[in-house]
């Protein structure tokens, strides 16, 4: 049901899944039940009132695990209509999403097959109808009994089984995950469930009876218990008294000469050589993190590598980069980088340096609660599934002359939550650029550029957002949220599907100051450059002071119905009359702007031809002190109007 998630759960199943004790509890008997019933028809699903009532469990947030033997012992119901699973998907769902997370399901049986049960992957690129799995014909009825189904999950390798025999087999090699993206080695949470109908399920047959109950015997989890590594070190110091000695953790060594995982230490020995006959007192023993660390290696993993300095680094820390790799490539091969503690990434001693999904992963994840800073990057070909192509942010961001380019975010079906070829800016989350691009990024749904959420919060500041495409709205930027955009330029994206060739703003607050919107297009049906309207939600506000905007296909604004408000804050330079100007805006069809191109300052702009009407027309009151490339404002009687300073 709708109350409980997606529509029918995107699938169109027809059960509406309650909490209550007549949809799961235990039998007395050592069995937990999960029943499905008709409803009465007090609920209602996305089709009118539900017609069955089951239950969904799960233990996120209270049990997930990464690898093992994940195994229960089942009796499923009986019917057509009917679909029992046992599964697991990705603790990181509310990041990245289903099935960027990725899906296992151990266990389907569909009413309609009654002899078979399905094992099946769900990535990426592979879900829904085009999933990898395999079917497993048991020749009888699976409802008639109990049985076992188990995965044996180890990194990159899952193997299925029903009652200890082994019918499918996985691996990121197989012939079918070859350009796709494996998902797996990660944590993840257990889900029991029965639906009801849908894509998968298929309609309920004349012959099946209700209530009907999957048993549960038991759901266990084996793994191994890991033999334990010894790491040493040895020191001399002759003193007397009290002394502080600090030992790195890079001194300790196993006797295969590797190092030690500082986020795994269990005990720490202390031992005196043979021989010595006085004690040795100790006062205080502390474990510290290194408030800095420094990037040694263009590798994905181990020593010297981002990923590495990411996970021993202190919270608040900051990372730097050697010298030697400025213009340098860091390919990620096993998945993006996940920010989850406060952290500053300074690449300015690397110029150049560039950060690649490899088309196959997202770059950052920020989470919830974290503040990050990054500087001085490149994070380029990123891939996401339905959020963010190069950066999902649910925290607090702050992009510092960063350039954020060429990544895709994908999607099989849009929806209006979908979007962020660049960046994806969550709910509740807040994200600041400062003298940075975002540029050439596709999203297969909305926001080419920047997709902002309900109640986030994006600063665009001296920055660029140019050649960005979205395949439904907002080809530069799609905005639920608020946000405020400054000395900035918004150049050449394009919207396929409907209006904002720019922007596509509802729900928030955004205003516009000394910025140039220039040469933006939607597709002929809903050209708008700018689109600023409401669908129900929060009354919208657009506010555009000295800005320009021209060259845009058709027209600039577009107001749709419903409550919105477009405010001219005055000293705007406007080709045509569709922002609401007023008495100090000037419309005039040709700004007289150059090209899009490198007019000094870390960011491309527009720069104004001589005659152009923006010189000297701005509202000095409204002007910061400099322009988008750092050039201090007014350089003539007033400021320029829009993101360029004229000398």
């Amino acid at each position: 049901g709708t109350a409980n998630g997606i529509a029918g759960w995107g699938n169109t199943e027809l059960e509406y899944y309650t909490a209550g004790a007549s949809n799961a509890a235990t039998d007395g008997l050592g069995n937990l039940n999960i029943t499905v019933k008709e409803a009465d028809g007090s609920l209602m699903c996305y089709y009118g009132p539900c017609q069955y009532t089951s239950a969904r469990l799960l233990t996120k947030n209270r049990f997930e695990v990464a690898y093992g033997r994940v195994e229960a012992r089942i009796k499923v119901p009986e019917g057509a209509g009917l679909w029992p699973a046992f599964w697991m998907l990705g603790t990181d769902i509310d990041q990245v999403d289903w099935p960027q997370t990725g899906e296992i399901d151990i266990m389907e049986v569909v009413g309609r097959r009654p002899n078979e049960t399905f094992g099946t992957l769900h990535g990426p690129g592979y879900s829904g109808g085009q999933s990898y799995g395999k079917v497993y014909d048991l020749g009888k009825p699976v409802a008639d009994d109990f049985h076992i189904f188990a995965v044996e999950w180890q990194p990159n390798k899952i193997v299925w089984y029903i009652d200890d025999i082994a019918f499918f087999t996985a691996t990121p090699d197989d012939d079918f995950m070859q350009g796709k993206q494996w998902v797996f080695n990660h944590p993840f949470f257990i889900l029991l469930n029965v639906a009801v109908g849908g894509n998968f399920g298929g309609p309920v047959g004349p012959d099946t009876t209700f209530p009907q109950t999957m048993s549960v015997d038991y759901v266990r989890l084996y793994q191994n218990e890991p033999a334990p590594a010894s790491f040493t070190t040895s020191f001399r110091e002759d003193f007397s008294g009290w002394k502080k000695i600090s030992i790195p953790f890079s001194a300790f060594a196993s006797a295969d000469g590797s190092t030690v995982d500082t986020t795994n230490v269990k005990t720490l020995r202390f031992t005196i050589p043979d021989g010595s006959n006085k004690p040795v007192m100790l006062d205080q023993i502390r474990l510290s993190c290194p408030e800095t660390v420094t990037v040694q290696n263009t590798d994905d993993n181990g020593t010297g590598s981002l990923r590495k300095a990411l996970s021993i680094v202190c919270a608040g820390g900051t990372i730097k980069f050697a010298d030697a790799l400025a213009g340098q490539t860091i390919t990620l091969l096993s998945g993006p980088l996940t920010l989850g503690k406060n952290v500053t990434i300074d690449a300015s001693a690397a110029p150049g340096l560039t950060i690649s999904g490899n088309n196959a992963s997202r770059v950052f994840e920020v989470n919830a609660g974290t503040t990050a800073t990054v500087k001085y990057l490149n994070v380029k070909n990123g891939y996401g599934w339905q959020l963010g192509g190069g950066i999902i942010n649910n925290g607090s961001l702050t992009l510092d002359h960063v350039n954020v380019t060429d990544n895709v975010m994908d999607t099989n079906a849009g929806d209006y939550w979908q979007g962020g070829g660049g960046i994806y800016n969550g709910d509740g989350s807040t994200l600041n650029l400062i003298d940075s691009s975002i540029s050439n990024n596709n999203a297969k749904w909305s926001g080419g550029g920047v997709y902002g959420f309900f109640n986030s919060k994006v600063s665009i500041l001296r920055s660029t957002i140019s050649g960005n495409v979205s395949n439904d709205v907002g080809g530069g930027i799609r905005s639920l949220g608020n946000f405020t955009i400054l000395d900035s330029t918004i150049s050449g994206n394009t919207s396929t599907g409907w209006h904002g060739g720019a922007i596509f703003h509802t729900d928030g607050s955004m205003t516009i100051t000394n910025s140039t919107i220039a040469n933006n297009k939607g597709p002929d049906w809903a050209p708008s450059a700018i689109f600023n309207g409401s669908f129900g939600g929060p009354a919208p506000t657009l506010t555009l002071t000295n800005t320009i905007i021209t060259g845009n296909q058709w027209y600039a604004c577009d107001h749709w119905t419903g409550a919105n408000t477009l405010i001219s804050g005055g000293n705007n330079l406007l080709q045509d009359d569709t922002c609401n100007p007023v008495g100090s805006d000037i419309i005039n069809g040709n700004a007289l702007i150059g090209a899009l191109a490198d007019n000094g300052g870390p960011t491309l702009t527009h720069a104004l031809l001589p005659g152009s009407l923006a010189i000297d027309a701005g509202n000095n009151a409204a002007c910061s002190a400099t322009d988008q490339r750092g050039v201090t404002r007014p350089q003539g009687a007033q400021c320029d109007i829009g993101a360029y300073e004229a000398p």
